[in-house]
Order: C-alpha cells, then sequence, then structure tokens
C-alpha cells in the first residue's frame, strides 16, 4: 500500500450506534469471523487478512509478502486449472483484488449475496491450497517488478523511500511493504511455502464478512468450510518475534534530487504503538489529526491561508509495531526554507495544553461521527477498514475506540506532542531539484532546520504568520 504526500489516508473506527454492530466468532481452529449485516446492500464482500507484511521480513526476504499477495487469486487444489478457475470467477460475477501493507495481507472478493456460500468457499481455496506453479511464480515476478517500476517512476516514492530508510535505520525492510527487487526476481517456490505455512494460518488470520448476508448464517458456513484449516502449534510471533525498532540516534536531513517543480518534505519521528505502555496516547494522536486537518485548525491558517506553504498535514499512522509520525508539507522554491521554519515554530507551540480548544476537540469527533455515518453505505470498504484494524490493533481495541476518542483532553495531546515530538529526534527528507539550490536551498541552509524542536524554541508567535 502505498503512502501519498498531502492525502494521508485515515482509517478510523466505525462511530457510536450510527453504524450497524460488528459480530464475532472465533471458530475452533482460531480464525475469527466478524460479519457486518448490511440489509439493504445487494452485494457481500468476503475478505481473509492475516497479521503479516514487511513487518515479518529481513533483507533477504523483503518483498515475499508482495510476491505471495499477487499468488493469491490464481489456480489452487480445488481449481487446479486456468479455464476452471476463470469459469468459476465468471460465474460468480465478482470483483477481486489482494493487497500487501507493513503489518496487513489481505484477500478479497465482491459478488452478489446470493453467492456467498461460493464466496467462502472460493476465497478459502485461493489462500488456504494455493498450488505455486512456477509458470504462475514467472509471470508475477514481472508484474511485481513492473509495480516496482512504476513507483520509481514517481519522484514521491523516492522521498518515502528515503525517510523510511533514515527513519528506521536499523531495519528499515520491517516497513517496506513493495520489497526488494533482488528478493523478488530470486524467489523460489519453497521460500513462498515456508511463508505461507509460518503466517498464514487461522490462528493469525480473520475472515470479515460485510454485506446483505445474516450472521448467522455466515458463521455457519464458515465453520463447515474454514474449520478444516490447520491452525500453527503456537501463534506465529512466539517462534518468530519481531523485532523492536531501536530510537533515532540523532536528527538527519535526507535530500532527494529529482525534476520536481515545488519543494515536497516530511518531517518524520517515531511514534506510538497501538500496544504497549503508550497505547492511551494513539487516541490522541488520531484525535489530533482530524482537528488539524480542518481548513479553520490554527495549523492550516498559520501555514497554508497565510501563504507560507502549499499543503500540510500532520497525521500518525497506525501500527502495532511502532508507527510514524508524518508532518509532510509542500512549497514553492521561493518560500521553503520559510515553510519549514514555520512549521518548526507551529510544532513548538504545540506543547502548549490549550493549542486544541475544546471546541475543536468537540468538532473533530463530530467529523468522525458523520464519516462513520457513511461508511455503512460502502460494505465493500468496511470489510478492508475492519480487517486493517484486526491486524495493526485488534478487535477489542477497535470495539472500545469511540470511548477512548471522546475521552481525549487537550492534555492529552500535549503529552503525545511531548512525548514523541518535542525535543525528540526526526528525520526531515526534502525533495528538490538541482536548480533550487541557486534558490538559497543548500544543504547547509537545511542542515540548519534539521535539529530537534523544543517548545522554548519559538523565534516568534505563530499568530504572527497568519494572514489577516
Amino acid at each position: 500500500m502505498r503512502r501519498f504526500f498531502l492525502l494521508p489516508v485515515v482509517l478510523w473506527p466505525l462511530w457510536g450506534h450510527a453504524s450497524a454492530p460488528i459480530l464475532s466468532r472465533t471458530l475452533s481452529n482460531g480464525l475469527e469471523v466478524v460479519v457486518v449485516e448490511v440489509p439493504s446492500s445487494p452485494l457481500v464482500t468476503v475478505e481473509v487478512a492475516v497479521r503479516s507484511g514487511a513487518m515479518t521480513e529481513g533483507p533477504e526476504s523483503n518483498g515475499l509478502s508482495h510476491l505471495l499477495e499477487h499468488l493469491f487469486f490464481k489456480p489452487n487444489a480445488a481449481l487446479p486449472d486456468a479455464d476452471a478457475f476463470n469459469a468459476r470467477v465468471r460465474g460468480m460475477g465478482m470483483a477481486s483484488n489482494a493487497t500487501t501493507d507493513t503489518e496487513h495481507v489481505n484477500a478479497f472478493l465482491t459478488t452478489t449475496a446470493d453467492h456467498l456460500v461460493e464466496a467462502l468457499e472460493f476465497l478459502r481455496d485461493a489462500v488456504v491450497t494455493p498450488r505455486f506453479e512456477e509458470g504462475e511464480l514467472a509471470r508475477e515476478r514481472v508484474a511485481v517488478t513492473q509495480e516496482m517500476d512504476r513507483d520509481e517512476s514517481d519522484p514521491m516514492y523516492h522521498l518515502s523511500h528515503a525517510i523510511d530508510r533514515a527513519l528506521w535505520w536499523k531495519y528499515p525492510s520491517r516497513k517496506d511493504a513493495l520489497g526488494s527487487r533482488k528478493t523478488v526476481l530470486s524467489a523460489t517456490v519453497e521460500q513462498l511455502r515456508t511463508l505461507r505455512e509460518r503466517y498464514y494460518v487461522p490462528n493469525n488470520a480473520v475472515l470479515v464478512v460485510t454485506g446483505g448476508v445474516k450472521a448467522e448464517a455466515v458463521f455457519a458456513a464458515a465453520a463447515r468450510l474454514y474449520d478444516s484449516w490447520t491452525p500453527s502449534a503456537q501463534s506465529p510471533f512466539l517462534a518468530h518475534p519481531l523485532v523492536h525498532h531501536p530510537p533515532l540516534p540523532r536528527t538527519r536531513l535526507v535530500l532527494v534530487e529529482q525534476p520536481v517543480a515545488t519543494v515536497t518534505g516530511e518531517f518524520a519521528w517515531q511514534g506510538p504503538s497501538t500496544v504497549g505502555d503508550d497505547v492511551e496516547l494513539t487516541y490522541a494522536a488520531d484525535l489530533q489529526t482530524v482537528a488539524l486537518l480542518q481548513p479553520t485548525s490554527r495549523f492550516q491558517r498559520t501555514l497554508v491561508e497565510s501563504g507560507l506553504c502549499l499543503g500540510a498535514s500532520f497525521s500518525w499512522f497506525s501500527q502495532r509495531n511502532t508507527g510514524p509520525i508524518q508532518l509532510q508539507f509542500e512549497a514553492t522554491p521561493e518560500k521553503a526554507l520559510a515553510c519549514m521554519q514555520a512549521i518548526r515554530d507551529e510544532v513548538a507551540a504545540m506543547a502548549s495544553v490549550d493549542y486544541l480548544s475544546p471546541e475543536e476537540l468537540k468538532d473533530a469527533q463530530h467529523a468522525l461521527h458523520v464519516q462513520r455515518a457513511l461508511e455503512i453505505e460502502q460494505p465493500s470498504e468496511l470489510a478492508h477498514i475492519l480487517s486493517f484494524w484486526w491486524t495493526t490493533a485488534g478487535l477489542d481495541y477497535y470495539r472500545g475506540y469511540l470511548e477512548k476518542t471522546r475521552a481525549v483532553t487537550q492534555g492529552d495531546i500535549a503529552r503525545y506532542m511531548r512525548t514523541y515530538v518535542l525535543g525528540q529526534p526526526y528525520i526531515l527528507g526534502v525533495l528538490l531539484s538541482k536548480s533550487m539550490v541557486a534558490l538559497g536551498l543548500s544543504r547547509a541552509a537545511l542542515e540548519r532546520l534539521a535539529v530537534p524542536v523544543r517548545a522554548e524554541a519559538v523565534a516568534t508567535p505563530a499568530k504572527a504568520a497568519v494572514a489577516p
């Protein structure tokens, strides 16, 4: 899953009673089955997701999860040849896809609700009994490397990749969902089988079904069709523990030169995780993100409405194994240094408990309420959101999210900032062209901005930058 600059993908839990209830049941083999009934929908989306992806990959295996994902919807033990497989796809009239992220790999299909049982069976066979034929593997190696070619043609990819390698300096492969070209080109069937046997087990997976279905019918069909899926003796992460990302030793500047017309950049910190001692601060991080994205926020008025920056966003990406905090910006070459200095001043001001008002927090909560009420109208997207949160935080985290987020105070947000941002080392990544150096954007000038931001370091009040 790619990261987009200045348009963060924010996946928020369902909000209150405006949405249908989330029903779940765990099968004897450990597979959790999650159902959301949407009686008005004529469609059903069936999705299997596992806790896997880049977080499980060292340098020698980085890209195997991505390659395996490409092999989901191929001939399998139940449908051993392409003709039989394609005939079944046509018969269900389904739309299918799969994605790989740092902590989440999923495969899903959408069809009409009367094909529920067929869809459950089809997805089970795709995930549980892939054939891993050499010919298909060769074709998908090409497909994955072509995807890499497309990403590498985008200047933003080079900036994002360089920042990630610096931010996750000891284990960068654990945050690279796209993967290594070398690994993909040399991958073997045996490596893919080992990966599937290790992580694609029911006690490390969730089955999500949304749409025009009845939960009891789904639970009964799932028990019949998926109960023979063999679990592992223990959690994959007991046998193969995740790495611990060590803190950044110092603030660093990362420069990336590409033929671009504007300056794009990011201040990136290591943030909290959805598990562990600071999980309470993740709710503050989420609510702050929503509040700062509002066009009337002080953050937007100071940085964007003033004309200093063309765009700016500040967000935290929810992750079980350390999520990044990203302050992304875009500016004209002439105003880039002023934009970055204003960002530093504004971040320093966020140490104040009253940086966001109680009214702004309530408005952010209401924005989430409206967004979640609309979500039920897109049950296929809802399936992806549920599986994402199951893998990266857990369904209990998700279910308790409403109460936790409503309890966030101004002090909680200030504590989050002081714990993870203010005074902490970060990566300043800047994407620019060679010609911009003549406009004052030299490495030396940018290095002066690459020092930790402290609350007492505000040079001028942030409000002074706001246009009248």
